[in-house]
């Protein structure tokens, strides 16, 4: 196994087999958090750069994404249909 690092990098290396398994290096599987234990993995095919992920780390990205939009400001699509149901809601009852 090779290990460069970067500042912001990391790079491993793994053998593919002939039916195509490639085992995780133990290092990466501890840095992704799925270290001894069963979890679903995703893989992001972008040109020739594959991204491999979690499903618990892409639902925190989500999540952040959603904070910050909530922190400048910015109305999420949910709290704008929120707000046209209590609307149309007050509209239907005769209250203004």
């Amino acid at each position: 196994m090779v290990q460069i690092s970067e500042p912001d990098r990391q790079r491993f290396s793994a053998t593919v087999a002939e039916n195509g398994r490639v085992v995780i290096p133990a290092a990466l599987r501890a840095a992704l958090g799925i270290a001894g234990q069963r979890t679903e993995v995703f893989f992001d095919l972008r040109g020739d750069h594959l991204t491999l992920t979690t499903r618990m780390r892409e639902l925190r990205r989500a999540q952040d994404r959603t904070a910050r939009i909530a922190q400048t400001g910015g109305k999420l699509a949910s709290d704008e249909l929120i707000e046209d149901r209590r609307a149309e809601a007050r509209r239907e009852s005769g209250d203004t």
